[in-house]
């Protein structure tokens, strides 16, 4: 009972009321739905987005090692551009007497040095060393940062052999202990068995090596202040830059999980001392081993947490404006809007001798627009009445149902509605579309109009329509230059229109397509509406052409057989209305008559 009551109190409501209710409803409705939306979102579309920033970061370090390895790897092969060096390593020094073979060799050591600082070691500051052992004689060539011990035997390595055994290939070396100098430190190599080229036989060795804190440097920086950057090699060996406070706490919790974690592209939730880290992971090429990325929840959200702030702000601004914009446009379109109605009402009623007051602007043109039209509509009721001709009735039926009132008051509160939902600037299209209209109808009483007359006019019909359907429909028009001077029937376009908008789609049809062809062929004039709609049965065509159905409610009271009978009675029998169509696919409407120009 209470709810009929409060029901009831709505629609005594103001048409002004009623506007800026629903308008305030639909704003709040859009606003707290955004609002469940973003905050649905939230989560997942936050962490989507730190997995896409993180994994850029991991992506950036991954080339700068690529392409770190890849230049050591370019280096290596210096050995094999240096024809000297080359000469050297083929010596044979078994058939020099001891004493001159240790000076030989150390003399061809020495020349070597030199070469590996120019064009190894001089050429990128994160080596720390280059070794070159040849394979014909108990000394190497080197160049470091620190002083070498003499005694180094590299056949003792653990890697010697598979190096010695690759036919020339580059290894990496992942983390080990630095044997060759006399500081003890962590270094990664990239080692090559130098080969003859002729002969495939086993030189010698180059080795460059990095020192674990100068390899560091290359992801010394993230976009994440405060994230935690670890790389491992392919035997899980852990690299952290220097000085890490939590470089204990991250190896025990790699060692521990970090078997369960190799999805690329996934973003882990992980905890270790008192802080949960965002941690991404990405396998490298050249190393075999992984970059790990801790990122802090709080230092990853931060940026995101802003621009989610930043929309929301946005739209409760919008929303407060649009309630500012409505409440104007209502004030200003309302009122004359309702005045309008009202007469318009009464001419519905049969009253066709009031007249409606003049308004400004748009509006203004509308009401003298419409009195003339209300007037025209009256005298010609009068000659309808007079004459009593079935031809001349049915013309000034085709006059009064193309812009009855009925019709201006459903197209009138479309124009309400748009003008508060989509502002001013289609009031005034839909406007201009509607006296158009009028103006075809009211100035000219014509029997019969140029092609070009009767298509423009259908395009501001079309306007309405489109404006009252959302932008629904697409219209194609065809007309041939020559043909838009001929003479037709006027308002024979506008029911094959109305009735392919209103009878040719499904309510579901949200593409609908209507071509309007107009074209001479053999001294007759073609008139075509196709549509790309629903379609026509055999049955329904036939019950279309023979049968008036006057019982049908509907706008267009003319219909197809009264424009069936209006050709037949102005041209002859012969000229007739013909349909063709195909369930499901489409329907075509033609009109062929004799082709005439008017009469000077």
């Amino acid at each position: 009972m209470e709810s009929g009551m409060k029901f009831e109190k709505m629609k005594d409501l103001s048409i002004k009321k009623k506007i800026l209710l629903g308008y305030l409803l639909i704003i709040c409705i859009t606003v707290i739905f955004m609002l469940l939306l973003l905050g649905t979102l939230w989560e997942r579309l936050t962490k989507e987005s730190i997995s896409k920033s993180i994994y850029s970061s991991n992506y950036q370090i991954k080339k700068s090692i690529d392409n770190y390895f890849d230049s050591m790897v370019k280096l290596s092969e210096f050995p094999y551009l240096d024809s000297e060096i080359m000469d050297i390593l083929r010596k044979d020094y078994e058939g020099v007497k001891d004493e001159k073979r240790v000076v030989a060799q150390i003399n061809d050591v020495n020349s070597i040095g030199p070469k590996l600082y120019k064009h190894i070691y001089y050429m990128n500051n994160q080596i720390d060393a280059v070794f070159l052992f040849p394979a014909n004689m108990d000394y190497y060539a080197y160049r470091s940062r620190n002083s070498v011990k003499g005694s180094y035997q590299v056949e003792a390595e653990s890697w010697f052999d598979e190096v010695k055994e690759g036919n020339g290939k580059p290894f990496i070396i992942g983390v080990h202990e630095e044997k060759a100098v006399s500081m003890k430190w962590d270094v990664l190599s990239i080692a090559r068995g130098i080969l003859d080229p002729d002969t495939g036989e086993y030189l010698g060795m180059i080795v460059i090596d990095c020192s674990v804190e100068n390899f560091a440097r290359l992801w010394d920086s993230s976009e994440y202040s405060e994230s935690i950057i670890a790389v491992s090699d392919k035997n899980g060996k852990l690299i952290l830059p220097e000085g890490e406070e939590k470089k204990q706490e991250i190896t025990e919790y790699l060692n521990e999980n970090a078997s369960g974690m190799e999805k690329e592209g996934k973003l882990y939730q992980v905890h270790f001392g008192n802080q949960t880290y965002y941690l991404a992971v990405l396998p490298l090429t050249y190393m075999e081993g992984k970059i790990y990325q801790f990122v802090p929840i709080g230092d990853a959200v931060k940026n995101i947490a802003y621009t989610f702030i930043l929309a929301i702000a946005v739209m409760l601004g919008l929303g407060v404006l649009l309630i500012f914009v409505s409440i104007k446009i209502s004030n200003t379109i309302t009122q004359p809007v309702l005045r309008l109605i009202g007469t318009m009402e009464s001419v519905e009623s049969g009253d066709l001798s009031l007249q409606t007051e003049e308004f400004h602007g748009e509006m203004k043109i509308l009401s003298r627009k419409f009195n003339h039209m209300v007037k025209r509509i009256n005298a010609m009721f009068i000659e309808v009445k007079e004459k009593e001709k079935e031809k001349r009735e049915m013309e000034m039926l085709a006059l009064q149902s193309q812009i009855n009132p009925h019709f201006m008051y459903n197209t009138l509160n479309s124009i309400r509605w748009l003008s508060e939902l989509q502002g001013a600037d289609k009031v005034t299209q839909m406007l201009d579309a509607l006296v158009k209209v009028l103006n075809y109808v009211a100035d000219d009483t014509s029997e019969f109009v140029p092609v070009e007359r009767e298509v423009e006019f259908i395009q501001n019909y079309i306007k309405i329509l489109n404006f009252r359907y959302f932008e629904r429909f697409s219209f194609i028009f065809n007309v041939q230059e020559e043909a838009a001077q001929y003479e037709v029937l006027r308002f024979v376009l506008q029911p094959l229109v109305e009735n392919a908008v209103l009878h040719g789609f499904d309510n579901n049809d949200i593409c609908a397509v209507i071509k309007i062809d107009i074209h001479l062929e053999d001294k007759y004039l073609f008139l075509c509406v196709t549509d790309d709609g629903k379609g026509l049965s055999e049955e329904k065509i036939h019950e279309i052409l023979t049968s008036e159905r006057k019982s049908e409610k509907r706008l267009n009271k003319i219909g197809i057989y009264n424009v069936n009978q209006r050709i037949k009675l102005t041209y002859g029998q012969e000229y007739a209305i013909r349909i063709d169509s195909k369930e499901g696919c489409y329907t075509k409407v033609t009109i062929r008559i004799p082709a005439r120009k008017k009469q000077e």
